[in-house]
């Protein structure tokens, strides 16, 4: 009895003991009286401005992801187009510019915001129509008054050949006049954010249709992402069909870059653009154009001095891109990014 008595107290005994060293280390903490179990000090805090969030000097940098110049070379061609630009497809970084925001007339380029409208209704595309007078122009060859096309095949004369009779013709079929046509133009061009762009019939013809190159390139970005449109303006070479007529007609794109009538090195299936010429507009150009690494660029050309000059700027300011400029996934690009 008496052991197990002993036994008891020496355990308490040990207990008081351990809760006395704990009292005494808490204390040394704070106080710092007990090197053995004092904590690094912390050094002077930093007041931190801005809600809290660090600075950005302060934080990791991290890659970008846009395309970055190889070098500080300037692009040498000349341009007798009055307003250029480029710019990378994915991230729109702006790879070059002349006077991009100068508002200039579009010619037939109007025609890709017409068949964004025309994307937006609920046309049936496999119904026919019969070309009338009023949708001809005096001078038309690739489709005449009296013939009888589908929608479909008019979209494709419409954007492959250019054919303002073939858009006349949807359009009418569309069941809007030419005027309620163009402020569904108006409405979608506010809807993109196309802030220059204005529009006042759906052909080109009209040199009230205009809009900055910097805008052209965001209306064709948004034009290519629609399969239908794409479609047709990869298509060099087309067979319209009119149903009461034997013969299929052939048509050509005005694209001389996809028809290679302009030697460059993409495929056609890298090439996706719209032209357009007025006698107010000069010669207009705007195109996509992929390299064989995968990367892609807008280029816009308005007011070229000629129709072969509008595809030469192109393709030579391309190909100076391409060949000054590295993307994320390029070797060497890691370099230039730190």
């Amino acid at each position: 009895m008496r052991q197990k008595f002993l036994d008891f107290i020496f355990s308490y005994g040990l207990m008081g003991l351990g809760i006395l060293f704990l009292f005494i280390a808490s204390a040394s903490i704070k106080t710092g009286n007990f090197p053995i179990l004092k904590f690094p000090s912390s050094g002077e805090r930093m007041n931190v401005e801005g809600g809290g969030d660090n600075t950005s000097a302060n934080l990791p940098s991290s890659n970008p992801v846009v395309p970055l110049p190889i070098d500080k070379s300037e692009f040498g061609g000349k341009f007798s187009a009055i307003a250029v630009f480029a710019v990378d497809d994915i991230t729109d970084t702006v790879l070059y510019e002349k006077n991009a925001d100068a508002t200039r007339p579009l010619a037939s380029i109007t025609k890709l915001m017409s068949v964004l409208v025309l994307a937006d209704l609920p046309v049936q595309w496999s119904t026919t129509t019969i070309i009338q007078a009023d949708d001809c122009e005096d001078n038309s060859k690739q489709i005449v008054p009296g013939e009888k096309f589908t929608l479909d095949d008019l979209w494709n004369i419409a954007l492959i050949a250019s054919s303002n009779s073939a858009v006349n013709a949807i359009v009418r079929s569309s069941g809007f006049s030419q005027e309620q046509f163009a402020v569904l133009m108006n409405r979608k061009a506010k809807e993109l954010k196309l802030t220059s762009a204005n529009f006042v019939e759906p052909t080109g013809l009209n040199a009230g249709n205009v809009a900055s190159a910097r805008d052209v390139a965001s209306l064709l970005k948004e034009s290519v992402r629609f399969n239908k449109i794409c479609k047709a303006m990869h298509t060099a070479e087309y067979y319209a069909h009119p149903l009461n007529q034997q013969k299929a007609r052939r048509v050509w794109t005005t694209n001389l870059l996809l028809t290679n009538w302009i030697p460059n090195e993409f495929d056609a299936e890298d090439i996706a653009g719209k032209t357009g010429y007025i006698g107010d507009s000069g010669y207009n150009f705007t195109v996509k154009l992929t390299n064989s690494n995968g990367h892609s660029i807008r280029v816009v050309i308005l007011g070229a001095s000629s129709s072969e000059a509008r595809f030469t700027e192109a393709r030579d300011l391309a190909r100076w891109i391409f060949n000054h400029y590295l993307w994320p996934d390029d070797a060497g690009y890691d370099q230039l990014a730190e």
